[in-house]
């Protein structure tokens, strides 16, 4: 019986008790706090990147660079000298990072009423975003957070457990917990 109410001649799920008219109200307001002045600009840093050099001709035999000059590259450099872009290696280190918006709450008492107990709150963040970024946000290596004070700090934060559903439909929002890991 567990979902399903016997009302007149048959059954209704418990779903269908609410109109959907109340799951868009509540999503269009969930979507206002994300994207209006109370969501904020997060910060994914994903693992480095490596390119080719586009200063030297890369060596495929020897996985290095050739360190000879190769025509229109940025910095010209003498023979039988490295390259000074990419020191002889013939990769560039590139840092990734895509910005998404989120709702963070620092205070615990802002999600202590779900029903979850934290035994450390310190520096544990609640983020709520949309469910489309949330594999963005697992790939990530760092995210970065504004503190309460926007523009005043900003702290590196890694996961806290697994992302998990939320709102009325579970499938447009999740829920991800943060904890600082230094930075700020």
């Amino acid at each position: 019986m567990s979902g399903v109410y016997p009302w007149g001649g048959g059954t209704v799920a418990f779903d269908q008790l609410i109109p959907t008219k109340i799951y868009d109200i509540q999503e269009w307001v969930s979507d206002s706090y994300i994207d209006g002045p109370l969501g904020q600009n997060c910060t994914l840093v994903y693992p480095d990147k490596w390119t080719q050099c586009d200063n030297c001709i890369f060596d495929l035999g020897s996985n290095r660079s050739s360190n000879i000059y190769k025509v229109g590259g940025p910095q010209s450099f003498p023979a039988n000298s490295l390259c000074p872009r990419c020191n002889g290696v013939g990769r560039l280190q590139e840092p990734v990072s895509e910005v998404i918006r989120m709702r963070v709450y620092w205070e615990r008492r802002s999600w202590v009423n779900i029903g979850i107990k934290i035994a450390n709150p310190d520096g544990v963040a609640m983020c709520i975003g949309y469910f489309r970024d949330l594999p963005k946000l697992e790939r990530a290596n760092v995210v970065l957070l504004q503190s309460d004070l926007k523009g005043t700090k900003v702290y590196e934060c890694v996961r806290e457990g697994e992302g998990r559903p939320h709102g009325m439909r579970k499938n447009r929002y999740f829920i991800q917990y943060m904890r600082r890991t230094g930075s700020g």
